[in-house]
């Protein structure tokens, strides 16, 4: 019953978007003539001019939120291994014997003195 309900609201939805863009487009059916810099563009209808905007416009958005949520993921996955690594530094560190046992032996540089540290900006640069 679910499926049968949003299957009869899409076609509805469809049908109304459908209606609507009739209706737009003989409501703005006259023909202008657009003056760009370099080209002229002769007899242009109304509706084809707002929706070639329109879909310019939503192809922008939507580039500039893929950009965006590219990022992020960059972002997010860039922070999981820093914080593996760092997890893994934690573990060795526990697992060192401490300083005032008898099993403690004073040693030159530990191998975690030795590993470079990164540096892990706030996303920023």
């Amino acid at each position: 019953m679910k499926k049968f309900v949003l299957l009869v609201v899409g076609v509805a939805l469809f049908v109304g978007a459908l209606v609507a863009g009739w209706n737009f487009g003989a409501a703005n059916a006259t023909t202008i003539d657009i003056d760009l810099l370099w080209i002229t563009v002769a007899d242009v209808s109304v509706w084809k001019l707002s929706l070639a905007a329109f879909g310019l416009g939503a192809g922008s958005v939507g580039l500039i939120a893929s950009f965006l949520g590219l990022r992020g993921f960059e972002l997010r996955r860039r922070y999981r291994k820093t914080i593996r690594r760092l997890e893994s530094e934690l573990h060795q560190l526990r697992s060192l014997p401490l300083s005032g046992s008898k099993q403690a032996e004073p040693a030159e540089e530990s191998e975690l003195a030795k590993a470079p540290v990164a540096k892990v900006s706030g996303g920023r640069g």
